[in-house]
C-alpha cells in the first residue's frame, strides 16, 4: 500500500468513526468557526450540518451566562490545553441543558490545526443527582428528627421511671427496717445499679439530642459534649469560640454540632492523638468550623477525592454539608489531620 492509499483509509476511516459516533463531535478551525460536525452533534443541538458550518459556535449554543466560561475553554484549548469541563449549553429553540465538554487541540508542528469539542448531555444524570440529593437531605432530616423523638421519649419516660425506681426502693429500705447484711447490701446494690442506669441513659440521651441545643443554643451544647468528651476519652481538647456564639437556623446548628461530634469520634477511634483543638470563627457571611488532631494521620492512598471511603460518617458530613452549601476540606499527614468546614450564613430576607 502506497502514502496517498494510506491517507486516504485513514481519512476514510475518520469520516467513518465521526459519522456513527453516538456522540456528538464538531470541528473548528482556529477562529473557533465550524469546519465540520457528525449527525449526533446535529442531534444534540437541533441545528443542520448547513446550518452550522462557517458559523461561530458560541454564539449559537452558549447561553449569555455561559459565553465567559466557553471564552476561557477556547482559550485554554488554543493554547494547546485538553479541557474537560461541565457546564451548560443551549439548542437551537433556547433551550438548556448540561453537558460534559472536551476541548481538544491538534497541533501539527507546534501549530494548532483544528480543534476537536466533544459534547454528551448529562441531563438524565443531573437530575438523577439533584433527586439523590433531596432524598440524601430527608434522610438526614429524618434521622435527626428520629434521634430528637427518642432523646426526648428517654428523658420523659425511661428516665422518669429508673428515678421513681430508686425512690422505691429507698422507701422499701426504710420501710424493711434493720436487717440482715446481706438483705442491706442487695438493696443498697439494686439502689446504686438503678442510679447508675438513670446516668447512662441519661447521657445516651443527651447524645443522641442534647436538649441544650434546641433550649440554649450551638455553644452551651458544645461545651457540654467537649466536657463529656474528655472524660469519656482522656483525649485533651482545646475549645476556642466565641464567648457568645450567636443562634443560627436549627438546622446550620444541628448540622455544626454533628460533624463536630464525627470528627471528635474519628479523633478518639482512629488517630491516637492525645489531643483535639477545636475552633469556630463567624461573621455574617460565613461560620468556620476547624478540628485538629496530633495522630497518625490516615493513610496516603485517602485523597481528598476518595476520603468518604473511610466511612459513612465522613459520607454523612459531605451531605450535610453539601445541603448547605458549604466546604470540607480534609488535610492529613503524619503530623496530624484538620477538618476544616465552612458553612454560609443564611441571609436576613429583609
Amino acid at each position: 500500500m502506497n502514502v496517498g492509499d494510506d491517507l486516504e483509509l485513514q481519512s476514510a476511516y475518520l469520516s467513518a468513526l465521526l459519522e456513527h459516533s453516538p456522540i456528538a463531535i464538531v470541528s473548528l478551525d482556529s477562529d473557533h468557526n465550524v469546519q465540520a460536525c457528525n449527525p449526533a452533534f446535529e442531534k444534540l443541538f437541533k441545528y443542520t450540518r448547513a446550518e452550522l458550518m462557517n458559523g461561530s459556535l458560541e454564539q449559537m449554543i452558549a447561553s449569555q451566562d455561559s459565553v465567559p466560561e466557553a471564552v476561557d475553554i477556547w482559550r485554554r484549548v488554543v493554547q494547546g490545553e485538553k479541557v474537560f469541563a461541565c457546564s451548560k449549553r443551549k439548542r437551537k429553540d433556547g433551550t438548556l441543558f448540561d453537558v460534559e465538554i472536551h476541548g481538544i487541540p491538534l497541533m501539527v508542528r507546534g501549530r494548532l490545526k483544528r480543534v476537536y469539542g466533544i459534547y454528551h448531555d448529562i441531563s438524565e444524570q443531573k437530575k438523577a443527582e439533584t433527586s439523590l440529593r433531596r432524598l440524601s437531605a430527608s434522610l438526614l432530616h429524618v434521622q435527626d428528627e428520629e434521634r430528637r423523638r427518642i432523646a426526648r421519649n428517654l428523658h420523659e419516660t425511661t428516665i422518669q421511671t429508673l428515678v421513681a425506681l430508686t425512690m422505691n426502693l429507698s422507701q422499701l429500705k426504710a420501710m424493711i427496717g434493720p436487717a440482715g447484711p446481706g438483705l442491706e447490701n442487695l438493696i443498697a446494690d439494686t439502689v446504686a445499679l438503678a442510679e447508675h442506669s438513670v446516668r447512662e441513659v441519661r447521657t445516651v440521651s443527651h447524645l443522641l439530642h442534647p436538649p441544650l441545643l434546641d433550649d440554649v443554643g450551638l455553644a452551651s451544647a458544645i461545651r457540654w459534649y467537649v466536657r463529656g468528651f474528655e472524660q469519656r476519652s482522656g483525649i485533651r481538647v482545646t475549645l476556642d469560640m466565641p464567648a457568645l456564639l450567636t443562634r443560627m437556623p436549627q438546622e446550620l446548628e444541628t448540622t455544626l454540632f454533628r460533624i463536630l461530634q464525627e470528627a471528635l469520634t474519628n479523633i478518639h477511634r482512629h488517630s491516637g492523638s492525645p489531643t483535639a483543638d477545636i475552633q469556630i470563627k463567624y461573621n455574617p457571611e460565613q461560620v468556620v468550623l476547624e478540628v485538629r488532631d496530633g495522630g497518625r494521620g490516615m493513610p496516603s492512598e485517602f485523597t481528598s477525592h476518595t476520603i468518604v471511603d473511610l466511612g459513612i460518617g465522613i459520607l454523612g458530613m459531605r451531605e450535610r454539608i453539601k445541603q448547605l452549601n458549604g466546604q470540607l476540606e480534609i488535610l492529613s499527614s503524619e503530623r496530624g489531620t484538620l477538618l476544616w468546614v465552612s458553612l454560609p450564613m443564611p441571609r436576613d430576607p429583609s
